[in-house]
């Protein structure tokens, strides 16, 4: 997805959590009030019925948004560049294994899908570089750099510059490609990126989905 719809979506939970806060603190008021003057509390009846009708009401839909969103983020999670993954794994984790028959407080549901949004989109505005490991030829694990732009595309290179390849999500997860022509191209960006080679115009083939 594009940045504008994280930040959309970002700034929705964010919007929802705080009409939620300010109708418990109305509704925490109009309480307060009655308990200070016991001669304005059947005054105040209907009102704190009505105020409380609302609160559920708009609990309601909290929560329905809630679920769509929770969905979206166990959707999302396997399409995420792995190091983002493992970074937010918590977070993940944090969220209702089942959405519909969470018991959890609406701040507390909201918090983790806001965090995670962030970090995508923070990730998703960056160029990341990593060191990892791969399997190569016969199981061989070999320490390679991972260069990342964004959500969308990767590249690799191994240490001893003889394999290279390139990444991008999938339908189940991000896909691999090896590509040894990209060995000189992935090697040059992650030096200069890195600031041990001079600036200089490289060429590689980004995928921006």
């Amino acid at each position: 997805e594009s940045s504008s719809e994280w930040e959309t979506e970002k700034a929705s939970m964010e919007s929802l959590l705080s009409i939620y806060e300010q109708e418990i603190e109305t509704l925490d008021q109009i309480i307060a009030d009655a308990e200070k003057d016991t001669s304005a509390a059947e005054i105040l009846r209907n009102e704190l019925l009505e105020q409380d009708a609302a609160v559920k009401t708009l609990e309601a839909q909290v929560t329905e948004k809630l679920i769509e969103a929770e969905i979206q983020m166990k959707t999302l999670q396997p399409l995420l560049p792995p190091p983002l993954q493992q970074e937010l794994e918590p977070l993940f984790g944090s969220l209702p294994e089942n959405p519909e028959d969470s018991k959890l407080a609406i701040g507390q549901r909201i918090q983790p899908i806001v965090a995670i949004l962030t970090q995508v989109q923070k990730f998703n505005q960056a160029v990341t570089l990593v060191e990892d490991f791969r399997e190569f030829e016969a199981g061989r694990s070999v320490q390679t750099k991972t260069v990342y732009f964004g959500l969308a595309t990767a590249f690799y290179v191994d240490d001893g510059d003889q394999n290279a390849g390139v990444g991008s999500p999938g339908a189940d997860g991000w896909e691999w490609i090896a590509d040894n022509s990209l060995v000189g191209s992935v090697r040059s960006f992650i030096d200069i990126y890195s600031g041990s080679e001079q600036a200089r115009y490289v060429s590689l083939p980004l995928n921006v989905k």
